[in-house]
């Protein structure tokens, strides 16, 4: 998959990466359709974030299809278009529990359980 990258303050570049893979129960894959940049894309961008690796990924909000799902993963199916907001959590840890963290959403209607990880 292509990918932007980060190689330093001001500077990007679309490199290739491997394709994600379920590597847990409760995965799934998502293939990106139309993405968002925010406020902290922005600041990574700018070298704001003196702890941002080379080669890291960009982009956190986006809305795509799903493509494939973990064995666990009963809220969701493929084919199905996701909404994945800049809140991204696991859903199941202490903090998750505590701040109620907001759902991903498929387009139309909310999913009542809490969805896991981005790809």
């Amino acid at each position: 998959m292509k990918a932007m990258t980060y190689r330093g303050p001001y500077k990007l570049r679309v490199e290739s990466k491997r394709d994600p893979r379920i590597e847990h129960p409760n995965d799934a894959v998502v293939r990106v359709e139309l993405a968002a940049i925010c406020g902290s894309d922005l600041q990574l961008y700018h070298g704001m974030m003196p702890d941002t690796r080379v080669g890291h990924t960009f982009g956190h909000e986006f809305i795509g299809r799903v493509e494939e799902i973990g064995s666990s993963v009963q809220s969701l199916q493929v084919g199905d278009r996701v909404l994945v907001p800049f809140n991204i959590y696991c859903g199941s840890c202490f903090f998750c529990g505590v701040l109620a963290a907001t759902p991903v959403f498929r387009l139309g209607r909310a999913i009542v359980r809490p969805a896991g990880r981005r790809r």
